[in-house]
């Protein structure tokens, strides 16, 4: 286990020696890019950094429309509820459901309805991507039969990263008539943002208004909130940058054996049994623990952000040939 004395970029501090950081799952760097935190002061100073009430008060900030209006736009989706977390909007989505879920695989447990076999369900729960595999879901299955169906997609993991400008899986879903889509996110990864949000339509969103979880919760931070409306921009050069680095590590390791990817995910999967001391040793730091069963098999993992540079990851990839070999 590392512990670190700052928040981690493209490096980490741990005991005052810098190791080069290849994990977490702020792909975007944005915590380190002054603009951007230039933005959160802004916001900071105009909403301060939390705005203890209600989503039902009778006080409101006009704030948390306006960026639920900008995701709704950038998912595609009638209308988007805000919420203070991720994990709290999968939760909040399965919880109109109840008892009629299937989860299929790959889902977090924030998705996770405890009935992976209900008997004729027509809602389905499942991740869009699986970081654990370095994997997007193939979601061809929502165009077989012609029943009325309603998928709920955890897209915690594509959401700002994948499709088309960053929109997250709801640019890549096959569309139907019979086929309705609750998309559920962090807004912690790629956008780096405390929140979590559920686009749909406007029937399923008014409904989750009304479900104590959400009327009775704090709302995210308005100024991460005014960073993320106003530092849209930003979001797009960091996309770029990453895209850049996915693109230029993958020519550095496609030969070597035992590392998977995909070519649209910053996520490299390494072999379980690569001795990561050896690493360590380098000042390199991976992902590497168990998860989601803690006392489960190590899975290792490379995760690249928009801050590495193509030194850094030179240094990684002939770190690895020295590990794994060709």
């Amino acid at each position: 286990m590392h512990e670190f004395s700052s928040t981690p970029g493209r490096t980490a501090f741990e005991k005052g020696r810098e190791y080069l950081f290849f994990s977490g799952y702020a792909y975007l760097g944005l915590q380190h890019v002054p603009r951007f935190t230039a933005l959160v002061k802004e916001g900071i100073d105009r909403y301060g950094w939390l705005y203890p009430s209600a989503r039902i008060s009778n006080t409101r900030l006009d704030l948390f429309a306006q960026c639920e209006a900008l995701l709704s736009e950038i998912t595609g989706a009638e209308d988007t509820v805000l919420t203070s977390s991720g994990f709290l909007a999968g939760r909040l989505a399965i919880s109109k459901w109840k008892n009629n879920i299937r989860n299929l695989i790959p889902y977090h447990p924030a998705i996770d309805a405890k009935t992976t076999k209900p008997e004729n369900a027509s809602v389905f729960a499942i991740d869009s991507v699986d970081t654990l595999h370095s994997a997007i879901t193939d979601f061809s299955f929502a165009e077989k039969g012609d029943k009325a169906k309603t998928i709920i997609v955890d897209d915690s993991h594509g959401f700002g990263l994948v499709g088309e400008n960053g929109r997250g899986v709801s640019s890549l879903l096959p569309r139907n008539s019979y086929t309705e889509y609750v998309i559920t996110y962090s807004l912690s990864k790629a956008p780096a943002v405390n929140a979590g949000a559920i686009s749909c339509s406007k029937a399923v969103a008014d409904e989750l208004r009304k479900i104590p979880e959400y009327s009775a919760c704090t709302p995210p931070s308005p100024a991460l909130l005014h960073a993320f409306i106003h530092g849209q921009q930003l979001y797009i050069q960091q996309r770029q940058q990453l895209s850049a680095n996915i693109n230029y590590f993958q020519q550095l390791v496609h030969e070597m054996t035992g590392i998977t990817f995909h070519p649209q995910l910053p996520i490299f999967i390494l072999p379980a049994d690569i001795d990561v001391r050896q690493l360590e040793e380098k000042h390199i730091i991976i992902s590497s623990f168990a998860y989601p069963d803690p006392s489960g098999k190590k899975i290792n993992r490379v995760v690249l952000n928009a801050l590495h540079t193509k030194s850094d990851l030179e240094r990684l990839a002939e770190a690895l040939h020295s590990v794994i070999g060709k």
